[in-house]
């Protein structure tokens, strides 16, 4: 048993928790995603390049660019995207955004195979990327259940929101324009601060589907989980974010003056999202066995477990 795992854990340890597992599993976890998702982003890649995107673009860097040349060859670049709106381009279009909706469905099953890998680290199991897969498969119809229910009711609460906030601020702007600036920090601010609570008041239902048969309804049973965590959780998420941000943006934005927008830069930030998205996974599973443990008592339930098999 990883006793780390198996009691409560502060928010600088969870983060700890979280990287390290990341590092010491690295190869099982990423195979996960890349097993799902990887197949997705090679249909992607070979969609981009029967519409025309080049293979390997260099993009040059220095002082030319910003010479008369450089943007004359920068306008020629926006003629030729016009130009290409064709009907074969149209339908690639089409056909990319239909992987991109298939390939949200398997999303589930990879986060279950991530939460169930974690599962076995804590009891101290042995395991393999497999193995997790399998399992997370066995519990695809509940974890995308969750996961569509809780996407929903997340859309929802921005759209509707965000509808009646433009009308309110368009009204405060014909008032002043000061007010409407006001309105729009405060109403936008109060919007985003609501949705990321009720997210994480809800969210863990999709962990709940995975390793708790037998629960109540997930929504409730993750809103009765995250009860007295909310805001730390909250900022457990904040800090990811402000990591995956560093790590999504500076990356792609360096290997995009080089290669330009071609298809191996695209492979490349698909690669470098599937790594973000593996921590961000294993965070979340972090989180819900230390949530349980603190509202269920499941470490003592593992230090009897362990006792009686003295």
């Amino acid at each position: 048993m990883n006793g780390s795992l198996n009691k409560p854990k502060g928010f600088g340890q969870i983060l700890d928790q979280t990287f390290r597992l990341s590092k010491q599993h690295f190869k099982t976890f990423f195979l996960v995603f890349l097993t799902l998702v990887g197949p997705f982003f090679l249909l992607e890649a070979l969609i981009n390049l029967m519409m025309g995107t080049s293979f390997l673009k260099e993009v040059s860097v220095g002082p030319e660019i910003f010479s008369g040349a450089g943007f004359e060859s920068w306008a020629n670049d926006i003629a030729a995207e016009e130009e290409a709106l064709t009907p074969g381009y149209l339908i690639g279009s089409l056909l990319l955004g239909f992987v991109t909706i298939v390939s949200f469905f398997i999303y589930p099953a990879a986060q279950g195979a991530i939460i169930f890998g974690v599962d076995h680290i804590r009891k101290g199991e042995s395991f393999t990327y497999k193995q997790i897969l399998k399992e997370g498969f066995s519990r695809y119809g509940p974890l995308l259940g969750s996961t569509l229910l809780i996407s929903l009711i997340g859309g929802g609460m921005m759209i509707i929101p965000m509808i009646i906030i433009v009308f309110l601020i368009a009204f405060g702007s014909l008032v002043h324009p000061f007010i409407g600036l006001m309105m729009s920090i405060v109403l936008f601010t109060a919007l985003f601060v609501g949705v990321l609570y009720f997210m994480v008041r809800w969210g863990f239902g999709v962990a709940i589907s995975a390793m708790e048969k037998g629960s109540a309804p997930a929504l409730g049973r993750s809103w009765h989980l995250t009860k007295r965590r909310t805001w730390t959780i909250v900022g457990l998420f904040v800090i990811y974010a402000l990591i995956v941000g560093v790590i999504t943006g500076v990356l792609p934005l360096t290997l995009g003056l080089f290669l330009g927008n071609s298809v191996v830069y695209q492979l490349v930030v698909n690669l470098v999202t599937l790594f973000t998205t593996m921590i961000i996974s294993v965070g979340y599973a972090i989180i819900y066995f230390d949530l349980k443990i603190r509202n269920d008592g499941d470490d003592l339930d593992q230090l009897i477990d362990e006792y009686e098999t003295v």
